[in-house]
């Protein structure tokens, strides 16, 4: 096999066609900004360096290679090798926590050398491989609460560790897949209904007592639930479990919050209240939702933007990358750059449907619940819908560790599709 149809792997050319023109987008804002602001301000030198730029060139180059490499890989081994990967990949999370230095108040990178890998990105390739392993293995049982809370055990792990680093953002990234890939099991749905009122109750909860300083919000909801339940004709046990989640997660809310770090606590009351502190906690929404909506339909034009020109916009290089987009590209270039995510989720969910094995279906459900939980809230946080965390857009942000596990996870993707007809 020649080097060049080993970078041109079989399998679906629309998942290939939209990681080739998500890596293009990504170079092209990366550029813009780390140009000076042309037009009336053209003499305004960027603040982000060119190196930020070659740099991720770099970075694509070497994730082609591994979205390649992940493409041809024999799906039976990966499916063996998922547990030993798992145990080393939360052994390297002890050591991040235990020996790597801190910056900036955070142990996230193993450095070595030069390079700095963050091993809680290669942990979501693990958890995937693991969780579609073990579902796979009860495909054919009439079991759901013993896979539901193995699977579940297995995601705590790292879930625990990387908030330890504390990681709010990727943490959150375990659950997400979990429930993804619990759900295309097909768990029950009075499970998913338990889920998520308890968060709405926990949301609330939180509201009433940090923001309204009232109780009757969340009273006002119960009693809602509670009209909900008996309309809904639940029998007296699932109505009793929901509603006892529902008490249980808004009562611990005040646990949770104290455990949170004072940075953390301060994006969430800006979230509730963004003008509480619009020169600190609540500055980089603000500055992201005025660039934003600066852009109107088509943009200031590329290049051009004064939000990230004038270095208004924090963190354009990376977590707020897609406010760039709005503003230079305008919501035309945001609804592009969105409809080559949509294209690569609802084709891993189309070969999820028709894979041969169950590994792979649940391989590429879990990358699907991957790049759907990555994109909408990145841009639910740079929208000012959520509160501000550190999560990057996949394939877009400036930074090796997550785009090398993008690429690989989608070089599974191209995997899967390949041996779609294998029996």
């Amino acid at each position: 096999m020649s080097f060049w149809r080993f970078l041109l792997p079989t399998g679906d050319r629309r998942l290939l066609a939209a990681y080739a023109a998500l890596c293009c987008f990504s170079l092209a804002i990366l550029w813009s900004v780390t140009e000076g602001l042309r037009g009336p301000y053209e003499n305004f030198a960027s603040d982000v360096s060119k190196a930020i730029f070659l740099r991720q060139l770099v970075w694509i180059l070497l994730g082609w290679l591994v979205m390649a490499t992940a493409a041809r890989l024999p799906l039976r081994h990966l499916e063996n090798l998922a547990f030993p990967l798992y145990v080393v990949i939360l052994a390297l999370l002890v050591v991040v926590l235990a020996w790597s230095p801190s910056v900036a108040g955070a142990r996230r990178w193993l450095i070595v050398g030069a390079l700095r890998i963050q091993p809680s990105e290669v942990a979501k390739i693990c958890c995937v491989l693991m969780t579609a392993s073990v579902l796979s293995r009860y495909h054919d049982r009439r079991q759901q609460v013993a896979p539901a809370a193995l699977t579940l055990l297995l995601m705590a792990a790292p879930f625990l560790l990387v908030l330890r680093e504390p990681d709010l953002g990727t943490s959150l990234v375990f659950p997400a897949l979990w429930l993804g890939m619990i759900f295309w099991y097909g768990i029950s749905g009075v499970f998913l209904i338990v889920l998520g009122t308890a968060i709405l109750s926990a949301v609330i909860s939180f509201y009433s007592e940090s923001v309204a300083h009232q109780a009757w919000p969340w009273a006002a909801y119960l009693l809602l639930l509670m009209g909900m339940l008996y309309k809904g004709r639940f029998r007296f046990a699932e109505s009793g479990l929901i509603l006892l989640g529902n008490i249980a997660t808004g009562i611990g809310i005040p646990y949770l919050w104290d455990k949170l770090k004072p940075y953390q606590q301060a994006r969430i009351m800006t979230f509730f209240e963004p003008s509480r502190d619009a020169f600190g906690s609540g500055y980089q929404a603000i500055q992201s939702k005025v660039a934003i909506g600066s852009g109107g339909l088509f943009g200031t034009q590329y290049l051009q933007g004064t939000q990230k020109g004038l270095a208004f916009l924090p963190e354009r290089h990376t977590d707020f990358i897609f406010s760039v987009v709005g503003e230079e590209l305008g919501f035309a270039g945001a609804m592009i750059l969105l409809g080559l995510f949509l294209v690569i989720i609802l084709r891993a969910i189309d070969l999820a449907l028709h894979a041969p094995r169950p590994f792979p279906s649940y391989l590429a459900i879990g990358v699907a619940s991957y790049f759907t939980f990555h994109v909408v809230v990145n841009v639910a946080i740079t929208t000012g819908l959520l509160p501000v965390t550190g999560l990057p857009l996949p394939l877009i942000s400036y930074g090796g560790s997550n785009l090398l596990a993008s690429s690989f996870l989608l070089g599974l993707l191209l995997n899967v599709g390949a041996r779609q007809y294998e029996s």
